[in-house]
Formats: C-alpha cells, sequence, structure tokens
C-alpha cells in the first residue's frame, strides 16, 4: 500500500523561493529607472513630444526608485530583521533624496527644452 501525502503537507515543506532584497533594490533603483531612460530616449531632433516622452519616462523611473526604496524597507521590517533595518533606511533616505533632486532638475530640463524647440 503506497501512502500519498496530502497536497498541503508537500507545499508547506517546500521551500519558497525569495529574492533578496539588495537584488530588487538594484532592479528597482538602477536597471528598470536606466532602461526607462534609455527606452524613451530621443536619439534624433528634439521635438515637444520627445522632450515631453523623456521626461514622463525620467519621472516614472525615478518614481520606481522611490517605491522601491520603501518597498524594500517595509519588507525588512516585516521580516524583523532589526539589525539591517538602519542601514535599509539609510539607503532608502539616499535614494529618495537622489530621486528628488533628478526629479527638480529633470523639471527644468524640460521647460529649457520646450523654450528652445518652441
Amino acid at each position: 500500500m503506497s501512502t500519498t501525502q496530502p497536497i498541503e503537507e508537500t507545499a508547506a515543506r517546500r521551500p519558497r523561493r525569495r529574492l533578496s532584497r539588495a537584488l530588487i533594490l538594484i532592479a528597482g533603483v538602477v536597471l528598470i529607472p536606466f532602461a526607462l531612460a534609455l527606452i524613451f530616449t530621443s536619439y534624433h531632433t528634439v521635438t515637444e513630444e520627445s522632450a515631453v516622452r523623456q521626461t514622463f519616462a525620467l519621472v516614472a523611473g525615478q518614481t520606481i526608485a522611490i517605491l522601491t526604496a520603501i518597498a524594500v524597507v517595509v519588507v525588512t521590517a516585516v521580516e524583523r530583521r532589526w539589525r539591517e533595518l538602519p542601514l535599509f533606511v539609510l539607503i532608502a533616505l539616499a535614494v529618495i533624496s537622489s530621486a528628488v533632486s533628478s526629479l527638480t532638475r529633470t523639471g527644468e530640463q524640460l521647460l529649457q527644452l520646450l523654450s528652445t524647440v518652441a
């Protein structure tokens, strides 16, 4: 006689695959914003449409970076990794301040591009 185990027991024993917080942080702060900027950059003459498209891509990338940094801090707190929490809070603060600065420069750059094109 063979004994079969219920599905719940085998599912509970299977280890969960988890992404590391560092990988999530690198992807959300560096790779995704860079990819968005690369995809939506105009490689020809700048028009009003391309300037706005580039600006929106940069804003979307920086928003993703901010949300990723906050999410990594929340995940660290939920997992109760209190020793690592201050490090990720400092990283999140650095990412947020850099992103806000970049957003300010992006707005100024859009105004300059639109005045040049128009």
